[in-house]
């Protein structure tokens, strides 16, 4: 783990431009929404987002300082996850009209895997026209995990979560049902490495490493793959990924062979084969033929 950062570099720091950027959204006629306090997103920001920053270098803390952060009711987070439902749909009718019939019916469970959020990172353009933007339903959060320090946590870990996805964000190419088998472990790998590189922190007897840990493997199986990742002594790197997304049209076969091998091995997988497997993914230059050529003009068709 890297040494925690300095004093100097983690708590002596200007007064919090994060907090104050921060948007709550009522929901109309209901009774008031949950929110998170003041003096939580103060803490994340002094405490985890910016001296993080100074371990990891990857962008997090501005991208926070950047994009417009929501934290917003259970209903309307679950609605935007219906809607994201239908994009599902029609990305799963296309991908019908090109893969083998017997490997797309022996992975369309997987594949449908519908959206349950308690955030969401909303780029330009994929299912809003404005953008991008990055919500958090605390609300959600609190239903879920009754206890204040695990909500805390959660909380934290869904937010730099989102701001993973921020960073990665390029032009895509690619099934959002195929893409998110990478980019969801990827966006948590990202979150485990900056709550883990303040240091150790315990806080009314319980470590915040343990618990976020112990949450990521309770999740669906694209997330709980994010702590194998954390956990790898090989490299995947997320600047590969984003720089490969424009050419994930040509790239199908390949995002199949890495879901099927996560499915089929979580909880035991191979790092060499993994690593093998996300490399495959990202490299660049490709060899263009026709078959190639035909899978990707059929993503296009209406």
């Amino acid at each position: 783990m890297n040494n925690p950062p300095k004093k100097s570099e983690a708590y002596l720091m200007p007064k919090p431009k994060f907090v104050n950027k921060i948007k709550f959204q009522q929901e109309p006629g209901t009774s008031e929404t949950v929110m998170p306090s003041d003096d939580m997103l103060m803490y994340f920001e002094k405490h985890i987002i910016a001296p993080a920053e100074e371990e990891c270098g990857y962008g997090i803390y501005s991208k926070a300082l950047e994009i417009p952060i929501f934290f917003v009711s259970e209903k309307t987070i679950n609605q935007k996850g219906l809607a994201i439902d239908c994009g599902v749909s029609d990305d799963l009718r296309k991908l019908h009209d090109i893969v083998d019939e017997d490997r797309f019916w022996k992975l369309e469970t997987a594949l449908v895997d519908r959206a349950d959020p308690i955030g969401l990172y909303l780029p330009k353009g994929e299912f809003q026209d404005q953008g991008p933007e990055i919500w958090v339903s605390y609300e959600k959060i609190r239903n879920q995990h009754q206890k204040w320090q695990d909500s805390k946590y959660t909380t934290a870990l869904t937010l730099v979560h989102e701001l993973g996805h921020a960073i990665m964000d390029a032009p895509t190419s690619g099934l959002y049902c195929l893409k998110t088998w990478v980019e969801e472990p990827l966006a948590n790998m990202i979150a485990l490495y900056y709550l883990d590189s303040v240091g150790p922190s315990t806080t009314n007897g319980f470590d915040r490493m343990e618990y976020v840990t112990d949450f990521v493997k309770t999740q669906p199986e694209k997330y709980a793959l994010g702590l194998n990742l954390f956990r790898s002594s090989r490299k995947f790197d997320w600047e590969a990924w984003k720089n490969a997304k424009w050419l994930l049209c040509f790239k199908i076969d390949a995002l199949l062979d890495w879901v099927e091998y996560i499915k089929g091995n979580l909880g035991n997988v191979d790092d060499l084969r993994l690593e093998a497997l996300f490399r495959e993914i990202v490299r660049q230059p490709i060899e263009f033929n026709q078959t190639l050529l035909q899978q990707a003009e059929k993503l296009y068709e209406k």
